[in-house]
């Protein structure tokens, strides 16, 4: 197996050695901008321990929503502006809406996002539609496995398209030392055809645009609570992102969560490419989430589906993007009915003569 996997690792590293890499600032991020988990850094390879996964995790990992027994909808909205007053165009937009729906097989992740954001200098993204479609499953109770696929379709910088193939696993380690929940993770994104005729600036403005999102993008990462008791859970993830095996990309973050319903999440990115292009984006982000349960009454329809009490997580987020571009996002997650938390019993029967 170690041996098959590192001959896997090669055979891309050579493939992707062919491809310039010179991606538009901002394009390995392109679908996280969507919604508060994403801009705030809180969509992690190995998971987030502070929030469940919802379906729009698979966009950095298809196995993450192994483990998930409820129905989730999801939506998100982000607001972008740029502060440089010589640009034409100062304000863009993202959103995105996902769909999670587990059976006894598998779980099935249905995700779609429209990304507009036509700033000149940074970020020069253009206009796309982005759908993914993933499968995970659970193969023992402490590994997780998933794959899924994507397509798309730019405009206004020149009509594209990309169909792409994605995989990855996670593995749930349990207690490491003082860490508790400890899990890591790894994926391989982007395998199959991106966008690469779109005519945009990249990170090297005196060289042409490389195909974006990178192809065969691997991501490493690891979670886990820090300190957890029934009040409070520090939890922290670290994601290490490798794009066509030409840039290097670390994310960081801290969740601090308040009687398993207030979350505050704090993220940091480090894009050594951009970075060495002067494409400075070192403020940390900042994500804020509630949770509540709810309960609908007098409705036939999810009460013939225990969808009657559901639970509800409103987000908002902040992100200094670049110097002159900022990000604000709101968005809602919908988990219907309740999570079973009770055991089954089981009694033995013994007859008597």
């Amino acid at each position: 197996m170690k041996k098959l996997l590192t001959i896997m690792i090669c055979m891309l590293a050579l493939s992707t050695g062919i491809f310039a890499y010179n991606p538009p600032v901002g394009a390995e991020d392109m679908c996280l901008l969507s919604s508060p988990e994403g801009l705030s850094g809180n969509l992690f390879t190995a998971g987030s321990i502070s929030n469940a996964s919802g379906a729009d995790s698979i966009l950095v990992n298809p196995a993450l929503t192994a483990e998930s027994q409820r129905v989730n909808l999801n939506a998100g909205y982000t607001f972008l502006f740029d502060s440089n007053d010589q640009n034409e165009s100062q304000i863009g937009s993202a959103f995105q809406t996902s769909i999670l729906i587990p059976n006894k097989l598998f779980v099935f992740s249905g995700y779609l996002n429209g990304t507009f954001i036509p700033f000149n200098d940074e970020m020069y993204l253009g206009s796309s539609i982005n759908l993914k479609a993933g499968l995970s499953k659970e193969i023992t109770d402490k590994l997780n496995i998933g794959i899924s696929v994507n397509g798309g379709f730019a405009w206004k910088y020149g009509v594209d398209w990309s169909l792409g193939f994605n995989c990855g696993f996670i593995y749930d380690f349990g207690k490491l030392g003082f860490l508790q929940d400890f899990r890591y993770g790894a994926s391989i994104l982007n395998l199959g055809k991106n966008y690469e005729t779109c005519k945009r600036f990249a990170i090297d403005n005196e060289h042409s645009v490389s195909p974006f999102p990178s192809i065969a993008t691997i991501k490493l990462g690891a979670a886990a609570s820090l300190f957890k008791n029934d009040l409070i859970d520090l939890g922290a993830a670290l994601d290490f992102t490798i794009p066509a095996f030409q840039n290097f990309i670390v994310d960081m973050n801290l969740q601090f969560t308040l009687k398993q319903m207030l979350t505050l999440s704090v993220g940091e990115k480090i894009n050594v490419r951009e970075l060495a292009n002067g494409h400075k984006n070192l403020i940390p982000s900042v994500g804020l989430f509630f949770k509540f349960s709810f309960d609908v009454k007098n409705n036939e329809y999810l009460a013939s589906r225990d969808w009657s009490e559901s639970e509800m997580r409103v987000s908002a987020a902040y992100k200094n993007m670049y110097e002159n571009v900022n990000a604000i996002s709101a968005g809602v997650d919908i988990d219907l009915g309740m999570k079973d938390t009770t055991p089954p019993q089981i009694s033995i029967m013994i007859d008597e003569e």
